[in-house]
């Protein structure tokens, strides 16, 4: 299981690997988390530390709960790449009239993930476009998680 926190940002990704699952197979280890998000050129951005417990990393490889994290048949695939620690993915959506394009790309390992995505929408016709950017590295920090927090 990805740290929760990263599985937001990647929503539109899943909806696109579903119907492609990758041949190769990377578990995460289990342990502490740490996921921070944020969007260049704007202040702030978000931390967040999640527990993945053993039994959370035998359930799924890290190509299926990319392919998994949200199943929305609103999006169509420009392309898709998933391997060899690398995913590169781009494509569109029409989600009731608020149509958006978008291209995600980014690296993976057993203890550690990025992403970097890229968006614009037109929330409606003759709209303005809004574009948007949002960056996402996950960490393990610790082999183990402090007691009481398996929040998995």
């Amino acid at each position: 299981m990805l740290p929760k926190t990263l599985l937001v940002a990647t929503a539109a990704l899943p909806a696109i690997l579903a119907a492609n699952a990758a041949p190769a197979e990377t578990r995460m280890l289990p342990g502490l988390y740490e996921t921070r998000t944020s969007s260049p050129g704007k202040p702030g951005g978000t931390k967040a530390r999640d527990c993945l417990t053993p039994e959370d990393v035998k359930i799924r490889t890290i190509e299926r709960q990319l392919a998994e994290a949200v199943k929305d048949g609103s999006c169509k695939l420009g392309s898709r790449t998933v391997g060899g620690g690398k995913f590169a993915v781009s494509g569109t959506c029409n989600n009731g009239g608020i149509r958006s394009t978008f291209k995600q790309t980014g690296t993976y390992s057993p203890t550690a993930m990025s992403m970097n995505m890229s968006m614009t929408m037109v929330p409606a016709p003759g709209a303005r476009p809004i574009s948007m950017t949002v960056v996402s590295t996950s960490r393990r920090i610790a082999p183990t998680c402090p007691a009481g927090s398996g929040d998995a």
